[in-house]
């Protein structure tokens, strides 16, 4: 019978370990960035309050980018493409503020006679 009600409890502890790891809160931003083109993308930026990352795609790539904005009072996170004299900015998160964390899938789809690229953004913020 001890082996038992032993066993009991320790399959509901793990239980308890495996769903508060599942559900735990993501720790800044997660942004996916899809590159659907058949060419590759250069002087792409990532800025947020007090940082930036710049990075390039190469064609039909996914590149997975973390931000963790510290000690700002509010902001935004944006997506920056530079190409010759042309400067193109999205907004991925219109407004965050300390705590919040979140997720976002940004495509890049097409790059239009003008050189800017079309882009569509799906974020999720959550907030603290």
């Amino acid at each position: 019978m001890r082996k038992v009600f032993a066993a009991v409890i320790l399959l509901f502890v793990l239980a308890v370990l495996i769903l508060s790891i599942s559900h735990r809160t993501e720790v800044g931003f997660r942004i996916t960035v899809h590159n659907n083109m058949e060419q590759s993308i250069s002087h792409l930026v990532i800025t947020y309050p007090n940082g930036s990352k710049e990075f390039e795609m190469e064609p039909r790539s996914v590149k997975t980018i973390h931000v963790h904005p510290k000690n700002f009072g509010e902001g935004s996170i944006n997506l920056i493409y530079i190409e010759g004299q042309a400067h193109q900015e999205m907004i991925v998160f219109g407004y965050i503020e300390n705590g919040y964390n979140g997720r976002a899938d940004v495509s890049i789809d097409s790059v239009a006679e003008n050189g800017e690229l079309q882009v569509t953004v799906q974020e999720k913020t959550n907030l603290y």
